[in-house]
């Protein structure tokens, strides 16, 4: 329902998506139908919370469930998403600048010390495999 609601409305800012997805669930008038108001606030907690980078855990086992299921777990996908955001937030800078700040990102995000990597609340081999082969990746500057 979320990712509809989100769609719908085309894009939600990459800053404030979390804050934003969770309005879009407190103002969706459908969900009164089949949710009390405690649990439609319970929901949007939950999406607000989710987020990787957020200093702090989530507040409840939902947000940290939600987030779980947020994760990307193939690098394609997350070196496409990274290219594309430094491309549109830095457009002056040389390939070679957008690639190697791409490549620190995903370092200090997936890394061994980075903030998605610390923020496993739940037993995920997969999500495990992802960090270990992204991180491989990342940290070999020349075949990155």
């Amino acid at each position: 329902m979320l990712f509809l609601l989100i769609f719908k409305n085309n894009f939600i800012d990459v800053n404030n998506h979390e804050k934003i997805s969770a309005n879009i669930l407190k103002e969706d008038k459908n969900l009164k139908n089949f949710f009390t108001e405690e649990e439609i606030k319970i929901m949007a907690e939950a999406v607000f919370d989710h987020r990787a980078s957020m200093k702090g855990n989530p507040k409840s086992i939902y947000g940290k469930i939600v987030s779980s299921a947020d994760r990307n777990m193939l690098i394609e996908n997350t070196l496409k998403r990274t290219y594309n955001y430094r491309m549109k937030h830095n457009p002056s800078d040389t390939i070679e600048q957008i690639i190697e700040e791409a490549r620190q990102h995903i370092i200090s995000k997936f890394g061994k010390q980075g903030y998605a990597s610390k923020k496993m609340y739940f037993e995920d081999l997969d999500y495990k495999k992802f960090l270990e082969d992204i991180s491989i990746l990342a940290n070999n500057k020349e075949e990155f």
